[in-house]
Order: C-alpha cells, then sequence, then structure tokens
C-alpha cells in the first residue's frame, strides 16, 4: 500500500513572516501594474473606437450631403454601394439598387446598346479621365443629362475590388452650355456676314486674335490690315530697328481706364485697295486677361463717291446760279458799260475831227487820249469783275479778308442798286480776323442777299426814306458758335411774311413768278458748308413791320503763316450811292 510520512522541524519564526510579506507586496505590485495597464489598453481602445465612429460618421455624413453621386460596383459588375445622392438623382432606393449587375435599372431602354458598351469600357478600365457624358434614367421613367467619372477601388492591401463612379447632373450645365454655344454661333453668324471688317489684335504680342469675313477677305489672315486701319506706328518703325528695343507704349498703364475709354473714330483710305473706310476702334480686356485693342472698318467707299457727285452737283448750282444773277442783271451791266463805251466814242470822235483839222495841240491830244483810257480800264474792271464772278472753278478755302469780299460784292451790286434807286451802305469793322473760306462763295451769298433786298424794295414802291440796305461785319463771341464774323444785310423793304418765313430755305421755293427757288436754299448751303449759320427776321417798329434782317456767321479759323496783302483801292468803310 501506499504511506505517506511527514517529518518537519522547528524553524525561526521571524523568517517565515519575512517571507510570506515580501511575497504579498511583490503580488500586489504586479496585480496593480496589471491593473494599470489593462486600465491604459482600455482607454486606448476607446479612443480609437471613438476616434473610428467619428471618422465614420464624418465619411457617412460627408457622403450623404454630398450633391455628387457615388456608386462602387465589383469586378464581376455587382453594384456593392451607393450615396443618398445617387439614389436621390434615379428615384432609386438603396435597397433596390445594391447586388444588381447589368442591365441597371437607371439604363435607358433605347441606349442600352451604348450603356453596355460605356460598362464594358468601365470594367476594362479604359473610362476616359475626363469622364463620360451618359444619359440616365429615373424611376419614374424621365432622362438626364450626367457626366460619370470611373476609378479604381483599392482596398488596404492595395489589391483592386471594383470601380467607384462619381455622376454629377450636368442638366442645366449643359443647357447653359448649350445656350452659350448656340449665341456664340449666332454672333459669329453676324460677325461674319457683316460687310465691315472686324478684328481683334493683342496690344503687347501683336497677334491676330478674331478676323471675321470681311477682314480676311480685304487683308488676309495677319494683323497688317489691322496695323493699317489703326494707323500703327510700329508698322512705320523703321526695319533696323529690332521689335524688341521697342517700348511698349501702354506699358505700365491702367487696364481698366483704357478699357472705359470711348472709342476712336477717323477715316482711313487704303490705297492698295482703293476703298475708304470708316474706322472705329477701342481697347478691350480679352478672354484671357490681355489687353487687346479691336477695330470695326466699315467700307464707305460708295458713301464717299455720293459726297463727291453731291459736291460737284452743288458746284454746278452754284455756278447755275452766278449766271442766273448775272442774267438778272444783265440789262444794269449794258447800261453800266454804256457809259464808258459812248465815252470812249465820244473821245474817239472828237480826237479824230480835231486831227483832221489840226486844230489840237499835243497836250490836248494827250489829256484825251488818258481820258479815252480811263473810261476802257472803267469798263474792263467791270467785265473783269463779272468774269471772276461767274467762272467755273473748284471750291477752295483760302484766307480771305471780310473787307474784300464785301467790297467785291457791292462793286457788283452797286449797279443793280443804283438802276433801281437804292441806297446802299457798308459798315466793316477795322482789325477783322482772317477767314478760312472760299471768298467767291462768300461773296455769291452776300450779292444774293444785297440783290433780294434791292428787288423787295423796288417791287413793294417804298419811298426814298425807305429805300435803303445796310451791310455791317462784325466780330462776334457766341455761346453756340464760338468766335465768329457776323455778316448782316438790312434793308428798310415789306419784310417777309410768316408763311414764307418758315419756307423761306426749301428747295425750289420762291415768292417770284420768274424765280427758281435755288438762291437762298443754295446760300444756306454754302454758310454750313463752312460751319456757319444763317438766319433771316423781321423788323418791327411796335407792330408795323419796317424791315427785314438776314444775318450770317463764319467761324474765325487763324492761318499762322496768312499775310494780309493791301489792295490797291481804298478801304470801304461807307459807301453811298445816290439814287
Amino acid at each position: 500500500g501506499l504511506i505517506l510520512r511527514g517529518e518537519g522541524s522547528r524553524t525561526s519564526f521571524g523568517l517565515i513572516g519575512n517571507t510570506l510579506f515580501w511575497m504579498v507586496v511583490a503580488l500586489s505590485a504586479l496585480t496593480v501594474w496589471m491593473l494599470l495597464g489593462t486600465w491604459r489598453h482600455m482607454r486606448r481602445r476607446m479612443e480609437i473606437q471613438r476616434t473610428l465612429m467619428d471618422e465614420t460618421q464624418f465619411r457617412r455624413a460627408m457622403e450623404n450631403s454630398m450633391l455628387t453621386g457615388l456608386r462602387v460596383i465589383d469586378s464581376e459588375g455587382r453594384v456593392t454601394y451607393v450615396n443618398p445622392a445617387f439614389c436621390a438623382m434615379t428615384g432609386f432606393s438603396e435597397m433596390e439598387l445594391i447586388g444588381r449587375t447589368p442591365p441597371y435599372p437607371y439604363w435607358p431602354q433605347d441606349r442600352m446598346e451604348e450603356s453596355n458598351r460605356l460598362f464594358q469600357q468601365e470594367i476594362q478600365g479604359r473610362s476616359p479621365a475626363g469622364g463620360v457624358e451618359v444619359k440616365i434614367m429615373r424611376k419614374d421613367g424621365s432622362k438626364f443629362d450626367a457626366r460619370m467619372y470611373v476609378s479604381p477601388l483599392i482596398d488596404a492591401q492595395g489589391h483592386q475590388t471594383g470601380w467607384m463612379s462619381s455622376v454629377t447632373n450636368i442638366t442645366e450645365a449643359k443647357r447653359v452650355r448649350d445656350q452659350l454655344s448656340a449665341a456664340h454661333e449666332r454672333f459669329t453668324t453676324v460677325l461674319e456676314g457683316l460687310d465691315a471688317a472686324v478684328s481683334v489684335v493683342s496690344v503687347q504680342q501683336g497677334d491676330l486674335l478674331f478676323a471675321n469675313r470681311s477682314y480676311r477677305l480685304w487683308f488676309g489672315a495677319d494683323a497688317k490690315g489691322h496695323g493699317v486701319l489703326a494707323g500703327d506706328a510700329s508698322q512705320q518703325a523703321p526695319s533696323s530697328i529690332d521689335k524688341d528695343d521697342l517700348v511698349d507704349s501702354f506699358g505700365g498703364l491702367p487696364t481698366q481706364q483704357l478699357t472705359e475709354a470711348g472709342s476712336d473714330t477717323r477715316e482711313i483710305h487704303v490705297d492698295s485697295l482703293q476703298k475708304w473706310f470708316d474706322v472705329r476702334t477701342r481697347y478691350v480686356q480679352w478672354t484671357d486677361g490681355r489687353l487687346a485693342q479691336m477695330l470695326i472698318a466699315t467700307d464707305i467707299t460708295a458713301r464717299h463717291k455720293a459726297e463727291e457727285v453731291a459736291a460737284q452737283q452743288a458746284e454746278k448750282a452754284a455756278v447755275t446760279s452766278r449766271l442766273v444773277t448775272m442774267g438778272e442783271m444783265a440789262s444794269s451791266v449794258a447800261h453800266e458799260l454804256n457809259q464808258p463805251l459812248a465815252a470812249i466814242s465820244n473821245y474817239c470822235s472828237g480826237i479824230v475831227s480835231r486831227v483832221k483839222s489840226r486844230s489840237i495841240e499835243d497836250e490836248d491830244l494827250i489829256a484825251a487820249l488818258e481820258k479815252t483810257a480811263r473810261q476802257a480800264q472803267r469798263a474792263g474792271q467791270i467785265i473783269h469783275r463779272i468774269r471772276s464772278f461767274v467762272k467755273r472753278s473748284e471750291p477752295q478755302r483760302q484766307p480771305a479778308r471780310a473787307r474784300e469780299i464785301v467790297e467785291d460784292a457791292v462793286e457788283l451790286a452797286a449797279i443793280a442798286l443804283k438802276r433801281r434807286r437804292v441806297i446802299i451802305h457798308t459798315y466793316v469793322a477795322p482789325r477783322l480776323p482772317t477767314l478760312m473760306c472760299d471768298p467767291i462763295l462768300v461773296e455769291q451769298v452776300l450779292l444774293n442777299l444785297l440783290k433780294n433786298a434791292a428787288e423787295a424794295i423796288d417791287n413793294a414802291g417804298l419811298p426814298i426814306s425807305r429805300r435803303k440796305v445796310e451791310v455791317r461785319v462784325v466780330q462776334r463771341q457766341l455761346e453756340d458758335e464760338g468766335d465768329v464774323v457776323e455778316f448782316t444785310v438790312t434793308d428798310g423793304g415789306p419784310g417777309i411774311p410768316d408763311g414764307v418765313l418758315e419756307r423761306l430755305y426749301e428747295a425750289f421755293f420762291s415768292t417770284k413768278s420768274d424765280g427758281m427757288g435755288i438762291g437762298l436754299s443754295l446760300c444756306r448751303s454754302i454758310i454750313e458748308s463752312h460751319r456757319g449759320r444763317m438766319r433771316a427776321e423781321n423788323i418791327y417798329n411796335d407792330s408795323e413791320v419796317t424791315g427785314c434782317r438776314f444775318t450770317f456767321t463764319l467761324p474765325v479759323e487763324l492761318d499762322p503763316d496768312y499775310v494780309p496783302t493791301t489792295r490797291s483801292d481804298p478801304p470801304l468803310d461807307l459807301i453811298t450811292d445816290s439814287p
């Protein structure tokens, strides 16, 4: 059998007590250390779990709040995840989409083949990086345009587990894009259809940024035509100067001030095309932010030709008017010429008679011949003035003196006024500025006004006290015209009826039975062509009309190169012809 036997020996009591004490202390310390480690581990684990939950909730909230739809499929094409935005886009719930394989319920029935082709392209990893535009059908059958971007789905071990697609609804963006595209197409069509040349050139680089059909037709596809039309100084730069050495004239200037400035308008003649262009330029900021110059050049060749024809017709009308005036004054001119011619005839007859009878001394013969010569000179002066007045010449603006214009007009008009027993008073202010005008045309206006005044007085049968015409020329400063020289013709005639005053300058309107109605209309056209103004008014004494006043102005344009010439005849401050 088994026999157990125990033996003991007596030990020291203090030794046993110390051993047990230290064993208890060691076990207690170990227990505390293990508890502290467990507590730290639990706290760290709770923090990690809390962080993971926060991150998961954040990612979930981010996915739920995204307007972009997210869809995940595995390598076999099975849907494994969709976010709420994708469900909201398609109208399908998450339960209706998870686990579905092609054909997906959001594929349009009429685009199955195209949708399947895009799916195969996605599975094979050949989807373009820029995305692809797709058509998606909602649960209610409606469709919308979307852009889908596909990227591989990689797990934590770096293995691809499927494909993630982000889907954006681009229906509104596409609508806006289509509208912008249509507007751009319409705008381009309008620009291409314009008869005017439109071009845009970069200011710094000089590159042609845009040119429409008319520009390309006239100037080709480079910026040289733009420079010609704009009068670009760089087009005339010497060839020996390197373009890199040219300083940009716009450097440092604020772009906003340039683009907000108004357009510049000018008329340019292009010799190579034999065309006139109305050119308008302004600075714009191009789509890439560069400062550019936009130019619109309209072909105005036809207008220039029409203006030339109109000027020629106006010139012919002026010549015709002068001829008509001389025709109306023919009897007066003939009467005026008859006097010196009769005197010449008498002198010649007397000389012949006395020479035959040998009863004339040399001194008497010389005196008679001198008188004959003076009468011949007088007749020649009359003919010269008429010839200068009616001869055909191109309108030519030149420096002219108002005093000389008045003298020449009065010299011609005095013949008709004397025959009608009308007195003319003329006052020309001293030290008048030089005028830049066509003196013959202005003289024609003045002569027409004087002739009309004399006819009105004579036809009305007025007494001697009212048979007067006054011409005054003074310098004035007008608010709406500036510095001008004012010509005034005032008569003591019956005045102008109100109905006639309103139609006074209408072409072919005349109160005379034999009048052509071009006199005053032509006069106003001549004055306005000199940038002056013409007006007429009646003179009243209480309610009674006591005369008429015609006034026209010519602007003062000083020519520093003009030196006034002194005429041989005496200055005309006051001329009085007795009736």
